[in-house]
């Protein structure tokens, strides 16, 4: 093994030293930071996984090509960090033993068999020429890598304890986060709408993607709303003032898939929560009167609405099981994605699909799904997500303490809510939607597996 590491690390001097006379100097400040960030996360890989967790929310995007019609192929920093700390984990992984890659947990059996059948049905649409490699890869490692941080947080994540600290940063997180929004809309001008850091320039509203806060913030009220009813009543109340205060960056992305998921979160949670029911109902009414009286933004927001299916706008005649209506024309796009995907799309394909991004963009995430995997992947997606709610539901009824119970309920609440959003946004393949809600999922299969095994998911006998 000696033998072994003393040639690895002789063959990257050389490399280094190459690399050091070709490269530009900011080449080789990134090149030096990528090898600082990887020795740090071979030696240290919990504390690496708190530099994850900052830059899930905070990295900028490096946009690196154009895909078919509207996709984009977009690298973003926290990808190439999740890509050092990844491969400095899996060869701290391989040296260790006592160790697993691949974990036993609830959901790891429906995220390989949905990661085989990205590759394969993406695979077979390359072959027939109907989709372009190079643009699908970079959209299947995408997918790849959501599955990716969830095996690496499962690893490495062993205690209750550790959950509460990277739980602790996450909500600083989304402190930042939601200044930051409240900045960007007030500088945004007319028209603008509150978004993520490094989504758009200030003074750019029509590039920035109001949905990626919308759903982030739709995980977020899910796990507030978990405090609000099973912490003591000082925390419920600091997660009421939390809502409070967030409650208004979420009404100016002005997304109106999001206001639907944050609505379906109402009854979900009356009925997952089982206790304070009363003291809920209350808080959910008092936000749902905010969110109507808020001065400057429920006008706009309630305009926002009601454009979807009537006004000037809605010039598109629609029918569905019957009935007739009107949509504008960005409410007409999801309707008639979904449409296209059912009467064109699968007919052709409807067993695997046409691969990723064989559809292109399909505003819908249920449309997304069916277009590229088909029936057999559609079914294998649910599958995924009931694993998920149910492991979250064991681990709800099977813990005491109050913060589990809030995050198990919250991760409940929160998938049910993007269910809803997924109606009009491709939401289970935004970055800032899964890279937060893969980690929470991790953290209660952590949960999961000290509640029936005693150990850690990824700790062997």
């Amino acid at each position: 093994m000696n033998y072994l590491l003393a040639i690895a690390a002789s063959a990257l001097a050389v490399l280094a030293g190459w690399f050091v006379t070709v490269a530009e100097p900011g080449f080789i400040v990134i090149g030096a930071l990528a090898v600082g960030i990887s020795i740090f996360a071979f030696f240290s890989p919990k504390l690496s996984l708190f530099l994850v967790v900052f830059s899930m929310l905070l990295s900028p995007e490096i946009p690196v090509g154009t895909a078919i019609s509207e996709r984009h192929v977009v690298v973003r920093y926290d990808d190439i960090l999740i890509a050092i700390i990844f491969i400095s984990w899996f060869a701290r992984t391989a040296i260790e033993k006592g160790r697993a890659f691949i974990v036993d947990t609830p959901v790891h059996k429906p995220i390989l068999v949905y990661t085989i059948l990205c590759v394969v049905s993406t695979g077979l649409g390359i072959l027939r020429g109907e989709i372009e490699a190079k643009v699908s890869f970079f959209y299947v490692l995408k997918y790849v890598q959501y599955f990716l941080l969830y095996f690496m947080t499962v690893n490495i994540v062993q205690s209750k304890d550790e959950i509460k600290r990277y739980l602790r940063v996450a909500l600083l997180v989304a402190a930042i986060v939601t200044v930051y929004a409240y900045y960007y809309y007030l500088n945004s001008g007319p028209g603008g709408r509150a978004t993520a850091p490094f989504e758009a320039d200030i003074g750019s509203p029509g590039e920035s993607e109001p949905a990626s806060l919308g759903g982030y913030y739709i995980l977020l009220f899910g796990v507030l709303l978990g405090l609000v009813v099973h912490a003591p009543f000082r925390v419920s109340a600091a997660a009421i003032a939390a809502m409070l205060a967030v409650l208004p960056a979420f009404m100016v992305t002005y997304s109106r898939a999001s206001y639907l998921g944050l609505a379906a979160m109402i009854p979900a949670s009356l009925l997952i929560f089982s206790r304070r029911k009363l003291f809920l109902f209350t808080a959910l009414l008092g936000m749902t009167i905010a969110a109507f009286i808020l001065p400057g933004i429920s006008e706009r927001a309630g305009d926002r609405v009601r454009m979807t299916y009537s006004g000037e706008l809605a010039t598109r005649r629609v029918e569905l099981l019957g009935v007739k209506f009107n949509l504008e024309e960005s409410a007409y796009l999801r309707y008639n994605s979904l449409r296209r995907v059912l009467t064109e799309h699968l007919p052709k394909h409807p067993l695997l699909g046409r691969g990723v991004t064989g559809i292109g963009l399909g505003d819908n995430q249920y449309a997304l799904v069916l277009g590229e995997l088909g029936i057999a992947g559609f079914f294998i997606f649910l599958w995924m997500l009931q694993a998920i709610f149910k492991a979250a539901r064991h681990v709800y009824r099977s813990y005491e303490e109050d913060w589990v119970k809030a995050i198990a309920a919250g991760l409940m609440i929160g998938l049910v809510g993007l269910l809803f959003q997924g109606l009009g946004v491709n939401t289970f393949i935004i970055v800032r939607i899964m890279e937060p809600f893969w980690m929470l999922t991790a953290f209660i299969m952590v949960l999961h597996g000290l509640s029936v095994h005693g150990k850690p998911a990824g700790k062997e006998s």
